[in-house]
């Protein structure tokens, strides 16, 4: 349900297509929320014909057409009334998790690869979105300025602040993981210290080659 409002609010800052729109869930939009164009194209065909986008085809170039969507007056209200309930949260669903407490059949050494892994993902996430929030602060981030734009200072400080919160707390969690998978590691040095010559793993798995039956 939330790709719908996720398309509604990305159309409220401007109208855009549907290849726009897919690319803003691989910029930005995608810290939050990601979506495929098989995701984005049939929900955009619900959305209007509920009436809370219209499409209007525009030529660019000489032939070339494209379907560009904006919100309608009926999509911004069904935004608003979204935006102002209460926090909504996704069923858990955590591969990483689940995969890492059924590594005791696996060797020591592969959970050590695992929680290495985990550390770089997310210091590449974490500095990947400081960056976009640095460029939001600044200024020089288009999309967010073309949102502020022909607003009173109040609202640009206010649009301002919750991209700012938003990031801020998507570093933070960044952190968060970096300092757990860390603090792992530390634990899994402890547990090799003592039980060097004694861990084996439950099960042997042979390689298999790619192609075998």
């Amino acid at each position: 349900m939330s790709l719908r409002y996720a398309i509604l609010g990305t159309l409220s800052t401007e109208p855009n297509s549907g290849y726009d729109l897919a690319r803003q869930f691989n910029l930005g939009l995608g810290w939050f929320w990601s979506a495929s164009h098989s995701q984005i194209y049939p929900e955009l065909r619900r959305l209007e014909e509920a009436g809370l986008i219209e499409g209007a085809v525009t030529t660019v170039g000489e032939k070339l057409e494209k379907r560009v969507y904006a919100i309608t007056p009926t999509g911004l209200a069904e935004l608003v009334a979204w935006v102002s309930k209460a926090p909504q949260y996704r069923p858990n669903r955590d591969p990483e998790r689940i995969q890492l407490i059924f590594s005791d059949l696996a060797s020591s050494q592969s959970v050590r690869s695992h929680l290495e892994l985990h550390v770089e993902y997310y210091v590449r996430r974490r500095d990947q979105v400081r960056q976009t929030r640095d460029l939001i602060s600044a200024g020089k981030h288009a999309r967010v300025q073309q949102r502020v734009a022909g607003r009173t200072p109040a609202q640009q400080a206010f649009t301002l602040l919750l991209r700012e919160i938003a990031y801020d707390g998507e570093v933070e969690r960044a952190e968060l993981e970096i300092a757990w998978a860390q603090r792992a590691l530390r634990a899994l040095d402890a547990y090799e210290r003592r039980y060097r010559d004694q861990h084996s793993p439950m099960v042997s798995v042979e390689p298999v080659e790619l192609g075998s039956p």
